[in-house]
């Protein structure tokens, strides 16, 4: 504060112009804003480029064992003491006389109802003794009701005096003055948000090696045939003479239907007399 004066004074670096009037000057103090460099650490990634190498299949020659059959003949000497006449079975057809199939009847049995006998509980009624009520006459006494004073109980009204409890003085608090202590406004230096540029440094874009696709031809094999003995069974037809059995038909006697005279009666009309009414003529 300045009670006057032409000079002029300096407060906070600030120039305060001085009045022949009486002033109140106010100096608040702003925070200027300044610019804070801050280090901001990230992650560089660099790619190295080396060499890879890429086994590439060749083809190769696959030795396969094959197990095939090879005869070995091994000469074994025997001795024949003498010459020995050697039978030798020619087989020949040889005509069997079969007897023809004869036509037989066979009677299938049909279904008939079978009666069976199921044993049940059959209940026998038996008489059982019972009560027999009978009428006895018995001499009954049948009470006849008088008319009878009694006594009558006759209600009286009386006064009944009932003891009240009075009611007893309680001391009761009475309010009193409480000082409230006001609240006085003064003033209160409140922040300023101020919006501050802060330079970042941004990365640098830098130029990397990709790395370049390069078409290689690989061989690839191809399939080829390979020949396989594979050993199988190989039937022979050796003919073996088979002793048939044959069922021979046992004759069963059939009875047959015999015809025989049948008289059917025939209807044929028959003319019988019949009693009739006489018409006479009558003379009026």
């Amino acid at each position: 504060m300045n009670s006057g004066g032409d000079s002029e004074q300096s407060v906070h670096n600030y120039q305060v112009p001085e009045n022949d009037d009486k002033t109140v000057t106010i100096v608040k103090k702003i925070a200027i804003p300044y610019p804070v460099e801050k280090t901001v650490r990230y992650p560089v990634i660099k790619r190295i480029m080396y060499p890879l190498k890429v086994p590439i299949p060749q083809p190769y020659a696959i030795e396969k064992k094959i197990p095939y059959p090879v005869k070995v003949f091994v000469k074994v000497p025997v001795k024949i003491p003498q010459p020995v006449p050697v039978v030798k079975e020619v087989p020949y057809p040889v005509k069997v006389q079969v007897d023809r199939p004869v036509p037989v009847k066979v009677y299938v049995p049909k279904p008939y109802p079978i009666e069976r006998k199921i044993h049940y509980e059959v209940k026998i009624p038996v008489p059982e003794p019972f009560p027999v009520e009978r009428k006895v006459p018995v001499p009954v006494k049948i009470p006849i009701r008088v008319p009878q004073p009694y006594p009558v109980e006759k209600i009286i009204h009386y006064p009944v005096k009932i003891m009240v409890d009075k009611p007893v003085p309680v001391p009761v608090p009475k309010p009193y003055p409480v000082a409230i202590a006001k609240p006085v406004p003064y003033p209160v230096e409140k922040p300023v948000p101020v919006p501050v540029e802060v330079k970042v440094e941004r990365p640098v874009p830098v130029p990397v090696d990709h790395p370049v696709p390069v078409k290689v031809n690989v061989p690839v094999p191809e399939p080829y045939l390979v020949e396989k003995n594979v050993p199988y069974i190989v039937e022979k037809f050796v003919p073996v003479p088979v002793k048939i059995p044959i069922e021979r038909p046992v004759p069963i006697h059939v009875s047959k239907p015999v015809e025989y005279h049948y008289e059917k009666p025939v209807p044929y009309p028959i003319k019988l007399p019949v009693a009739g009414p006489i018409e006479e003529d009558i003379e009026h």
